[in-house]
């Protein structure tokens, strides 16, 4: 966090930050604990796992929303279908709703931009090992964001990085050396030497 203070992000960038890692770390868990296998940016390989049927009729309020993944996905990750997660979503219509405004939320451009978001997502699913949501954000970063391999390995460097650095901390009981840092310090236009 403090890096990206000093990159001149602001608590807002931080929040948003926060928000996505939130957001990705709750669906990962859902998409695990349905048992969801990856269908994008293809459709699933192996025998099925999934503990609701896929196929099953939805509710017909489900069927507005549903149409409207369907096109933000041919548009945005270049598939023809509606993904798993949401179908397995849509035995709810609510549930099925409010995550994906939050997911379109989340997502969606603030102080920091669509493309920050997506890498974000990708990393927090990948520290996840959630294959289902790291092949859904790598084929959202490569269909509407630019992504290439280069791209997808350097986010993999910085989970291996961290993830890294993470457990040597936790392994030492480290202390976190800033806890009394915040976001004013590092304003452009802090007085020298509150660093």
């Amino acid at each position: 966090m403090v890096a990206v203070l000093r990159l001149g992000k602001t608590e807002q960038a931080i929040t948003e930050i926060l928000g996505v890692a939130e957001h990705v770390v709750s669906i990962a868990a859902a998409a695990e604990g349905l048992r969801l296998r990856a269908d994008v940016p293809s459709g699933p390989v192996g025998a099925p796992t999934e503990l609701v049927d896929l196929d099953a009729a939805v509710p017909a309020e489900c069927e507005a929303s549903l149409g409207q993944i369907r096109a933000w996905s041919r548009e945005r990750l270049g598939v023809d279908h509606v993904p798993a997660f949401w179908r397995a979503l849509a035995r709810k219509p609510r549930l099925l709703v409010s995550v994906w405004e939050k997911h379109r939320l989340v997502l969606g451009a603030a102080e920091l931009d669509e493309d920050l978001k997506v890498a974000v997502a990708l990393a927090a699913a990948m520290n996840k090992h959630s294959d289902y949501w790291t092949s859904y954000f790598a084929a959202l970063g490569r269909a509407g964001h630019g992504f290439d391999d280069e791209i997808v390995v350097e986010i993999a460097g910085a989970v291996l990085h961290y993830t890294s650095f993470n457990t040597i901390s936790h392994g030492m009981m480290l202390e976190a050396p800033h806890t009394e840092i915040v976001a004013k310090e590092f304003a452009p236009d802090a007085p020298a030497g509150t660093e």
